[in-house]
């Protein structure tokens, strides 16, 4: 899918989600607020990896940019956050990945999966060991909290970190846990992944 796809997929969840909760007419002073502050953030950002702005673009500034507006306006941008995530965010997440569990060999499939995103992308510098059942991936900086702290909310990183409990958390095949992320303060995002 091009960033143009993704981006436009991602304000139009965002737009649902806060036109509902909010009203239509605070809802849409709110978005349309939203995309200005997610133009300004791209604009001004430091980033000089084409892929890691087109990362930007798509998924982590839209989110990014309507916690701050909604932070801006005196609402509760906290609440509001978590309730897109456990309401919109979480489940969408969750269902990409439990959609593909009927898959001949799903867990190997996922670590193929994961090995190969994390370690063909400078979204993240990270750290892989798998045994034959399970696998390890360490985090160690990661585009979503880079982008959280340079924006200058390094909290809203926890929103990202907790839709892969949702994305993670209850698959059939595949069992998930965590000690830590970086965007919780942690040192690192420590997953730790293993086959049911």
């Amino acid at each position: 899918m091009s960033v143009q796809k993704k981006e436009k997929a991602m304000w139009e969840m965002l737009d649902r989600f806060f036109l509902r909760v909010l009203g239509e007419k605070e809802g849409t002073a709110v978005m349309a607020e939203s995309r200005e502050q997610a133009a300004s953030f791209l604009a001004s950002s430091q980033e000089t990896s084409p892929s890691r702005r087109a990362l930007m673009q798509s998924t982590v500034l839209p989110r990014v940019a309507v916690y701050t507006v909604l932070k801006r306006r005196g609402l509760d941008a906290e609440k509001l956050m978590e309730k897109y995530v456990r309401e919109v965010q979480g489940p969408a997440s969750h269902d990409r990945y439990a959609g593909l569990e009927w898959v001949p060999r799903f867990f190997s499939v996922f670590r193929w999966a994961f090995r190969k995103t994390t370690s063909s992308s400078d979204a993240w510098v990270s750290t892989f060991e798998e045994q034959p059942e399970e696998f390890d991936l360490t985090i160690h900086q990661c585009l979503w909290h880079d982008t959280c702290v340079s924006c200058g909310c390094p909290e809203v990183c926890r929103f990202f970190c907790e839709c892969d409990n949702y994305a993670f958390g209850d698959l059939k095949k595949v069992g998930f846990r965590r000690t830590q992320t970086l965007g919780t303060g942690g040192d690192c995002c420590d997953f730790h992944f293993y086959k049911k």
